[in-house]
């Protein structure tokens, strides 16, 4: 199916094209060809590959190039056909709808001098050579090679040297973040993001922001829960604009320090000064956005924050565990504001995903485990990221120090914590989970000012089993349910014991709860 939009396309939507079959994308053609075919490693391979990209500039825009191609290798060339290989599914599926198949078979009949079939492969790990597809031009950065090592060291990052002022500027340094609290990972690129079913809209919409910031996509507002890669795709996003223009201004941020600085302007009467540093940028960027709830003053500057940048096209970028209606107490008018863009989110990895972060991760460290192992480690750690790399890190580290093979007795030993799951001290999370399960209601409802019985019950429920099986105080238990103050948790425990007394059945159902949260 041809895409209807292409995020590589400055400010023409996004839309995403039909998934071949994963089979036929993972393994590339078999069988050695004719003896003039070129293969991988030679030098007459590589100078074909740049001539057909010369052949690309002349039938594709900069934006297509270095959003498609930059990490593309040409495997193999000859009669029996031409091998693109790229990173992932979703790059091929892009290249093999029009007009990039075209151009790319255009661009192998110019080279070549015949119509030779042009067919895509994927290869998840794929290492190679950045390029800068643009044409020739003195002033552009370019990116740092990157090849696999046994112990990799951190990638360099943009140059940091001096350049004038534009535009009324004042001097500042290549590839810094401007005024920015917030130090970027050089390893965080979209190059070495793993794309899965879980998450190709968000890394789309990122890439699309990359390409055309302050356009289609703005704000542009990802959310998700912790571990699933939002910070590695901002921070993609954050490189990206610095590669394509070293000048962009970008403030990258979280929202406790803006929060922080804005508590220190009022009480030092800087405004202006506070005013001046976040809205003078080409991009701003904040993350856990979602902290502004509770905090109407700080929610007001925001908003005013968000106007002046927004009417000055300058591109917002936000992160938040939830989306922007689920934030509790956040004002209508800034959930509007945020919902003008593009709202998306990012899901926990599913099986395959899981498979390939953990074999990305492993020849990170030096040593890619046996399948068989990612098999085992991905069925019993299914949560998150960070999960998925410690996991990893200590297979692989265990393996290492001790002399041992990795195997899926071993990872059974090492990870036998993750694998059993032990319970320990129940958390807020877990009582969350519980009552909102039980009751079949949101978490944000539970914190929000609602006072119907169908959602003021199981919220008096929820405090009482917090105060009955954790440690919180009654001031933190009523943080957790909208900033509630002590005395309404106070009341709620009473409540839930008067009912129980005078309820059987009632205190069956609270003791069964109690009971789940106690195995």
């Amino acid at each position: 199916m041809q895409p209807d939009q292409d995020p590589s396309l400055a400010g023409e939507g996004l839309a995403l094209p039909a998934a071949g079959p994963e089979a036929e994308l993972a393994h590339e053609p078999q069988g050695s060809g004719p003896a003039d075919t070129a293969r991988d490693g030679d030098d007459s391979l590589a100078r074909a590959w740049d001539e057909v990209l010369e052949e690309l500039r002349k039938l594709l825009n900069r934006q297509q190039m270095e959003t498609w191609f930059r990490t593309a290798l040409l495997r193999s060339a000859g009669p029996e056909g031409v091998v693109l290989v790229v990173q992932n599914s979703f790059t091929s599926n892009w290249l093999r709808s029009a007009p990039y198949i075209t151009a790319l078979e255009t661009a192998v009949r110019n080279v070549f001098g015949a119509a030779w079939p042009v067919q895509i492969v994927v290869d998840a790990e794929l290492v190679v050579r950045a390029r800068n597809l643009a044409p020739s031009n003195p002033g552009a950065p370019t990116v740092p090679a990157a090849a696999p090592r046994a112990n990799p060291a951190p990638a360099p990052s943009l140059p940091a040297t001096p350049r004038p002022a534009r535009e009324g500027r004042a001097p500042t340094e290549a590839g810094l973040l401007w005024s920015s609290d917030v130090a970027l990972n050089p390893h965080y690129r979209f190059d070495n993001f793993v794309v899965g079913p879980c998450n190709r809209f968000a890394y789309a919409a990122a890439v699309g922001v990359s390409e055309s910031p302050g356009r289609s996509y703005n704000p542009f507002f990802l959310h998700g829960s912790v571990g699933l890669g939002k910070t590695h795709l901002l921070q993609s996003l954050c490189y990206s604009l610095l590669e394509r223009d070293p000048e962009t201004r970008i403030l990258y941020l979280s929202c406790e320090t803006f929060i922080n600085h804005f508590i220190s302007a009022l009480e030092n009467g800087d405004l202006q000064k506070f005013r001046n540093k976040y809205r003078n940028v080409d991009v701003l960027v904040v993350d856990d956005i979602h902290l502004l709830a509770n905090k109407e003053r700080t929610q007001e500057e925001f908003f005013h924050t968000f106007n002046t940048l927004y009417n000055a096209s300058k591109q917002i970028v936000l992160s938040s565990d939830s989306p922007p209606k689920e934030i509790p107490t956040l004002q209508d008018r800034l959930v509007s504001r945020f919902k003008w863009g593009l709202v998306t989110e990012i899901e926990k990895p599913c099986y395959e995903t899981r498979m390939a972060i953990l074999k990305r991760k492993s020849r990170e460290r030096g040593k890619e485990i046996p399948d068989s192992v990612a098999q085992l480690v991905a069925e019993h750690v299914d949560s998150n990221i960070r999960e998925l790399e410690g996991a990893v890190n200590r297979l692989l580290g265990y393996a290492s120090l001790n002399g041992l093979d990795v195997t899926p007795d071993l990872a059974r030993h090492v990870l036998r914590d993750v694998f059993l799951s032990p319970k320990g001290q129940p958390s807020m999370d877990d009582i969350l989970r519980l009552v909102t399960s039980h009751f079949q209601i949101k978490v944000t409802e539970l914190q929000s000012r609602r006072r119907t019985k169908a959602i003021a019950h199981p919220r008096q429920i929820a405090m009482f089993l917090a105060r009955s099986i954790t440690r919180h105080s009654l001031e933190e238990i009523g943080g957790f349910f909208g900033g509630r103050d002590h005395t309404t948790v106070l009341y709620a425990v009473e409540q839930i014991e008067k009912q129980m007394k005078s309820d059987d059945r009632f205190r069956a159902m609270i003791q069964g709860l109690l009971g789940q949260l106690q195995r």
